[in-house]
């Protein structure tokens, strides 16, 4: 069987880009956490303005409400 590199083949760069988070919120009834289906970039966290907003538990099914406070960056799954 022929090969075309005799080395491990070349791969591509990956090109620095923006390091987005996930948002996620931490349930008070499970203590899990909940992604709340948004993400930001690391850079604009610290001067993003975040009102209050609500979101649907995936884990106990109530309404919850968060704030900036609330929120923990996650990694993204991109």
């Amino acid at each position: 069987m022929a090969r075309r590199f005799f080395f491990n083949p070349p791969r591509r760069v990956k090109k620095p880009g923006p390091n987005l988070k996930r948002l996620l919120v931490r349930c008070p009834t499970t203590a899990k956490l909940s992604d709340t289906g948004q993400t930001i970039a690391e850079k604009q966290w610290l001067t993003a303005e975040v009102k209050q907003q609500t979101l649907t538990c995936s884990h106990c099914g109530a309404v919850h409400t968060w704030t900036k406070e609330d929120v923990i960056l996650g990694r993204a799954n991109v």
